[in-house]
């Protein structure tokens, strides 16, 4: 190998987000990537609305650390990528080319193709209700506290959560304008490379998009800048398919459809750890739904992150609103957990469990949390 490649896309938990032709792309590409002589590393960050929240900078700095750990070859320049993607219904007259810009592009109101985080505030504001209404009692500093109104919600977010503010319109915010968002996002992540010594020095490149499911496609709103020739490939590669593939536009379809997932799963960013594919085809055998082997969109509402399984270290509040919202809204009480081993999916549930409003989610829709783990699905599906 001549060069290393990381890249981490940054999307929605959205359960419309992946296809069985977006993984055979990508998979088709880092294989001819790795005959040009360059190692290609690929990690998803997935968290409700795509925001880029003080937890997902450090997951995608846990991801580019433990990327040089794992380089044998200290000599390998690696380079390191992130793309930012939300995703939407663009109306038909807008500019849906793979480079565009935002003042050509218009959202249909109302779709329900559109981020359900366009809504967040609102969701916050339940989940503020729920905690009143439950009112849960949380140990901090080793004292005990009923949490039963704002002020004590907020204490609870700076304890907790060290964040000193509200809950809902604050610490969970809604999309101001989905064309925009993803180079706001963007802009927080520059801003927080910037001010860290240690991610600063990798000079890490960063795209922002947002995929189009009535078109299936990525569209870059960053002028095409960075320009970034594995994911430039891999998106030139989903349209092409998506456009000419009968089988590849069957599949799309569902892509195309009110968000109505299966189950919810939580794992790790690293898919080395963790696999969609898998954790889907497990359930439906769990449930006696037939399936073909490939990877359907709307099948699973996935949240990952690379800290899922640090059990004393909170979760991220697109993570929090994500949850409830899967399942409130889209009625997951099947939350499928899965790490990498036994162990590691243990850790996950402990996570959730120390978490006092996740928990709170967990008992009072009575969540079934499904343990599940990378080494047993691979060993039952001959991997």
């Amino acid at each position: 190998m001549r060069e290393k490649q990381v890249h981490i896309l940054v999307g929605c938990a959205d359960a419309r987000d992946l296809s069985q032709v977006q993984i055979d792309v990508v998979d088709k590409t880092t294989q001819e990537f790795r005959a040009m002589g360059i190692d290609v590393e690929v990690h998803v960050i997935r968290a409700a609305g795509s925001f880029v929240t003080p937890d997902i900078v450090m997951d995608i700095k846990r991801t580019f650390e433990q990327a040089q750990r794992n380089c044998i070859d200290v000599q390998l320049p690696i380079s390191y990528y992130v793309h930012i993607q939300t995703h939407g219904h663009l109306t038909e007259d807008s500019n849906d080319h793979y480079i565009s810009h935002v003042h050509d592009l218009k959202i249909v109101d109302g779709s329900p193709l559109n981020c359900g985080m366009l809504g967040a505030s609102a969701v916050g504001v339940e989940i503020e209700q729920m905690i009143v209404e439950e009112k849960p009692v949380v140990t901090m500093k080793g004292r005990a506290m009923v949490i039963d109104n704002d002020t004590k919600i907020k204490h609870l977010l700076r304890e907790y959560y060290a964040y000193d503010g509200y809950l809902a319109g604050d610490w969970i915010c809604s999309i101001d304008l989905l064309r925009t968002h993803p180079r706001h996002q963007r802009t927080i992540l520059e801003k927080a490379i910037a001010t860290d010594s240690e991610l600063k020095m990798l000079n890490v490149s960063i795209t922002c998009g947002i995929l189009d499911y009535a078109i299936h496609s990525l569209i870059r709103v960053d002028d095409g800048e960075p320009s970034v020739p594995f994911w430039d490939t891999v998106q030139t590669e989903i349209r092409k398919h998506a456009q000419n593939d009968r089988h590849a536009k069957d599949i799309l379809i569902t892509q195309s459809q009110r968000q109505k997932p299966l189950a919810g799963l939580l794992c790790m960013s690293d898919p080395r750890m963790s696999s969609r594919l898998l954790a889907a085809n497990y359930y439906m055998r769990l449930k006696n739904i037939e399936h073909t082997g490939d990877y359907l969109p709307n099948t699973v509402f996935n949240m990952t992150g690379s800290s899922f399984d640090i059990p004393q270290t909170p979760f991220g509040p697109y993570v929090v609103a994500g949850f409830f919202y899967s399942v409130k809204y889209l009625g997951l009480t099947d939350q499928m957990v899965m790490g990498y081993d036994a162990n590691q999916t243990t850790r996950i549930i402990h996570k959730i469990k120390n978490d006092p409003i996740m928990n709170m989610v967990v008992q009072k829709f009575n969540v079934n949390l499904i343990p599940i783990n990378m080494l047993e699905l691979q060993a039952e599906a001959g991997i």
